[in-house]
C-alpha cells in the first residue's frame, strides 16, 4: 500500500511539474490560436486536450529524437489519411510524447505493484497506440478513395465532354462530390492555382494515395496527355480499368477469405459438434458403459 501512494505521489508530481512549466513557458498567444483553429481541432477537445498540455514540454525532445527522413515520413502518412480529427505533425508528435509518458508512469505504477505483465501491456499498448490509429486511419481513407475513382471519373468524362477544360470541369465535378478522393483533387487544384506544374501535381497524388487504383489513373491521365489522346475518351477507359481492377481485388478477398471461413467453422463448430454427438453416444449407452466401469 505504502509503495503504491509512493507512485501516485511521484506521478502526480511528474504531472503538476509539466503542468507548471507550461504556465511559465506559455506566451498567451495560444488561446488566440486556439479561436482560429478548425472546427475539427476545436472539437477534440477534452481528452485531446489533456494530451497537448502533457506533450507540450516533451515535443522540442521527440522532435530531435524522430530526426528529419522519419518526421517526412510521418507527415506523408498524416496526408494520406487526410489529417483526421484536423491533427497536424505537431500536435501528433506532441500526443505521442504524452502517451508514452503516461505508458511509462502506468507502466513504474503496476511493476511497482508486483504486476509487471499489465505495465508492460499498458506500455506497448499507449506508446504505439497514435501510429496504429493513423494508419488505420490512412488505410480507411485509401478504401473510400478506391470506391469512389471510378464514379467520379465517369462524372468528369462527362462534364470534360459538355465542353469544360479540364481544370474547370474537375472543379465543377469536386463542387458536387464530397468523401476522400473530392478532398485529394481539391488539394491538387490548389496545388495547381498557385503554379504548380499539372505532372508535378498529379505526381504528388500519386506519392500521396499508395492505391493501384490512384496509380493507374495518374499514369493514363498523364499518358492521355503527352500523346494527345482526347480527354473524355481517356477518362471514361480509365473508369473502366479501374472498375475491372476493384473486381478482381474484390475476387482475390473473397478467395482469401475462404480459408479463414473454414478455418473458423473447424475451430468453432466442429470441437461442439463432437462433442454433442460423443455427448449422446455416452448418454444413450449409459447402461452399458457403467457395467463396463
Amino acid at each position: 500500500m505504502f509503495a503504491l501512494l509512493i507512485s501516485l505521489a511521484a506521478a502526480g508530481v511528474a504531472v503538476l511539474g509539466m503542468a507548471g512549466f507550461r504556465l511559465v513557458t506559455s506566451t498567451g498567444l495560444e488561446d488566440v490560436e486556439a479561436e482560429y483553429a478548425p472546427e475539427e481541432v476545436k472539437r477534440s477537445r477534452g481528452f485531446g486536450g489533456v494530451l497537448d498540455a502533457l506533450g507540450t514540454p516533451l515535443q522540442r525532445t521527440a522532435v530531435r529524437l524522430r530526426g528529419r527522413a522519419r518526421l517526412q515520413r510521418l507527415d506523408t502518412l498524416l496526408r494520406r489519411a487526410g489529417r483526421p480529427d484536423g491533427v497536424t505533425l505537431a500536435m501528433f508528435v506532441r500526443r505521442e510524447a504524452a502517451l508514452v509518458l503516461l505508458g511509462i508512469l502506468f507502466g513504474l505504477l503496476f511493476a511497482l505493484q508486483g504486476y509487471w505483465q499489465i505495465g508492460l501491456v499498458l506500455f506497448l499498448a499507449l506508446s504505439t497506440w497514435m501510429r496504429l490509429w493513423l494508419q488505420m486511419e490512412a488505410n480507411k481513407r485509401q478504401q473510400q478513395v478506391d470506391q469512389e475513382l471510378p464514379d467520379f471519373l465517369d462524372v468528369l468524362a462527362v462534364t470534360v465532354t459538355a465542353g469544360l477544360g479540364f481544370r474547370q470541369a474537375l472543379e465543377r465535378v469536386c463542387e458536387f462530390h464530397g468523401g476522400a478522393l473530392a478532398g485529394e483533387m481539391r488539394t491538387a487544384l490548389r496545388e495547381m492555382n498557385v503554379g504548380a506544374p499539372r505532372r508535378q501535381v498529379f505526381e504528388a497524388l500519386r506519392e500521396r494515395n499508395k492505391s493501384r487504383a490512384v496509380g493507374t489513373f495518374v499514369t493514363a491521365l498523364l499518358q492521355a496527355e503527352e500523346l494527345g489522346v482526347p480527354l473524355a475518351e481517356a477518362l471514361t477507359a480509365i473508369a473502366a480499368d479501374v472498375r475491372r481492377e476493384h473486381a478482381e481485388n474484390v475476387r482475390q478477398k473473397a478467395a482469401r477469405a475462404a480459408p479463414m471461413v473454414s478455418l473458423a467453422v473447424t475451430v468453432t463448430i466442429l470441437p461442439g459438434a463432437l462433442i454433442l454427438i460423443v455427448s449422446a453416444v455416452l448418454i444413450a449407452n449409459a447402461g452399458v458403459l457403467g457395467g463396463i466401469f
